[in-house]
């Protein structure tokens, strides 16, 4: 059976004589055009669901968002001690320019941001001290970050663990001299004595806020002795005029 589109030629012929009949039939017939459409790429074979910087991923580095966007990023300097000198491409002329450290989302600068790298500056200086030049003078002063910034990055965390601290060992105080005396909670706070006690622990919990300060007030005591302990070991086997007189 051909195809309606094709052309077929048959020729029949009955020879003569004794010879055996034969059909031959010839069928010439055009090959159907089809066009071929362009397979579209998977996503592996375009590298993925996302093109451009998206498809770096959410916390990609700077050389993997080069790699997605096929454009080469120029080799940055970031806290750097290069000849003796404290290098970074965002420190221009004595102090960080601060518009390299705008949010990408608000298009404010982040103050959070600038407090890291003056914090890492300084650490990287402590770490390794350098002479400082007239040439290339500190122009930058902490004073230039809000205030707002400092008691947001430190002052508010550490207040919320104070307060959680105090609240937690006001309860279990309360709870001790409830259990010694029968007194409970509201008439600890209405008597002179509870609210004595109620201070006390809030103050000592200012005070002592970590292990570290008992090493500090010893530190602190230790210095003040000082000089009375190296005024008094000046006097080892020496009798003093003070001890000459009574005798």
């Amino acid at each position: 059976m051909l195809a309606s589109s094709s052309r077929s030629a048959i020729r029949a012929s009955r020879p003569t004589g004794s010879s055996r009949s034969s059909v031959v039939v010839r069928a010439t017939a055009e090959a159907p055009v089809v066009e071929k459409k362009e397979r579209k790429l998977g996503p592996l074979e375009r590298g993925g669901t996302l093109s451009g910087d998206a498809a770096a991923g959410k916390d990609a580095g700077d050389k993997a968002r080069a790699m997605a966007t096929g454009v080469t990023a120029k080799p940055v300097t970031i806290l750097q001690i290069v000849d003796g000198r404290f290098r970074d491409d965002r420190w221009i002329d004595g102090r960080w320019d601060l518009s390299q450290f705008k949010s990408a989302k608000t298009g404010e600068v982040d103050w959070d941001l600038v407090i890291d790298a003056e914090v890492a500056r300084r650490k990287l200086l402590e770490d390794n001290p350098i002479p400082s030049i007239n040439e290339e003078p500190v122009n930058f002063d902490t004073s230039e970050i809000p205030w707002w910034a400092w008691v947001k990055r430190f002052h508010l965390p550490e207040a919320e663990k104070l307060n959680g601290r105090a609240a937690m060992m006001g309860y279990v105080l309360a709870l001790f001299v409830d259990s010694l005396s029968g007194a409970g909670l509201i008439e600890q706070q209405e008597s002179f004595l509870g609210k004595l006690a109620l201070h006390v622990c809030v103050f000592a919990i200012l005070l002592v806020r970590t292990t570290t300060d008992l090493d500090k007030y010893k530190g602190l005591i230790d210095e003040a002795t000082f000089y009375d302990k190296q005024w008094n070991a000046t006097w080892d086997g020496v009798r003093r005029p003070s001890e000459a007189a009574d005798q």
